[in-house]
């Protein structure tokens, strides 16, 4: 690969995975809701007006202002300030102190709410509990609150508890992951955790095995066809802004990282079992080639609940069923 090319794909790459989910069991708790609505500044110094997405009427809801009022996250072992409050269909919306406008911040209820519903309808989930999601545009390089965890992940995103979503990201990176988290949520609402292994203890991970890579796969995978599907301008950071060009996204994706990675042959990074999937892109990839090429959704979802049940499914074993996609993947290979 060009060493050029093959440089900006690992900026890139390493820039996305720095979104790395954080996961946690406990269910959410809040405390309090501001009910006091306020006319909202349109403009500000960070954010163009050409770069906000129209919102349609039907999307847009009602933004209270809270006056920085601490809410608490995770049964209280998150304590947030919070600027604005809005209530939609499928989320609830916690914006942090930072440089918002009402139009942004319509902009980024509009896709949670589709990107929510997206996620529950791929995943056949039909409760109307919602997705909790905490935002953040502003860098503190020491907490303005010592309290705060979104202050502290700047530039990412992740999922705590069941159902509470936190991204803090600059504004010219958004509106980005937002689907990618909302399916971490939904996973945990259906109490669906893949049995899938994990990264060796003695991988860079650490001894927590790093995270579930099987369904950080299927959570970009589902976040790459919300864009393909979406009205919304959606992430053109990381997919650019035409569709047609981005067809073979993943599968590109994932050849890069193959190659940076030396096909995941060390051992005490990616271990001996399915190490080439022991990432967020060529995760992605492969779960997108069974659904193309091998079966079903549901075919998928009941290998993504038991891995054990692959052969009898797709009628070939895992490690067999890895090198047919292997490859599949050489028709992208970049010159």
């Amino acid at each position: 690969m060009n060493q050029k090319i093959k440089l900006l794909a690992i900026i890139c790459v390493i820039l996305f995975s720095l979104t790395a989910c954080i996961n946690g069991s406990s269910q959410s708790e809040i405390n309090e809701q501001g009910n006091a609505s306020i006319a909202i500044a349109e403009t500000t110094a960070d954010i163009e007006p050409e770069e906000i997405t129209p919102v349609e009427e039907e999307y847009i809801i009602d933004i209270q202002y809270v006056d920085n009022r601490r809410y608490e996250f995770l049964r209280g072992g998150i304590i947030e300030e919070v600027m604005y409050y809005a209530l939609g269909e499928h989320g609830e919306y916690f914006f942090t102190p930072g440089k918002w406008t009402n139009e942004y911040m319509q902009q980024l209820i509009a896709i949670s709410e589709d990107g929510v519903k997206f996620a529950k309808d791929w995943l056949g989930y039909e409760d109307d509990e919602r997705v909790a999601f905490i935002y953040g545009n502003v860098e503190h390089e020491s907490p303005v609150n010592p309290d705060s965890f979104i202050q502290k992940i700047w530039g990412g995103g992740g999922v705590m508890g069941n159902h509470e979503v936190f991204i803090n990201m600059p504004d010219e990176n958004m509106p980005s992951i937002i689907v990618h988290e909302a399916v971490h949520a939904v996973l945990r609402m259906q109490q669906r955790i893949s049995n899938f292994p994990r990264s060796p203890e003695t991988s860079s991970w650490g001894s927590d095995g790093g995270p579930m890579f099987f369904e950080e796969g299927l959570c970009n995978l589902i976040d790459y066809l919300f864009f393909l599907e979406t009205e919304h301008i959606y992430d053109p950071y990381r997919y650019g802004s035409y569709k047609e060009a981005a067809a073979n996204h993943l599968h590109e994706l994932a050849l890069i990282m193959l190659d940076i990675y030396d096909n995941f042959e060390d051992a005490e990074e990616f271990g001996l079992i399915y190490p080439q999937l022991m990432s967020y892109e060529t995760a992605a990839s492969f779960i997108y080639y069974l659904l193309e090429h091998k079966g079903t959704k549901e075919d998928f979802m009941r290998v993504f609940d038991d891995i054990n049940l692959t052969e009898k499914i797709y009628g070939v074993n895992m490690d067999e069923m890895i090198e047919e996609w292997l490859e599949f993947l050489q028709q992208y290979q970049l010159a």
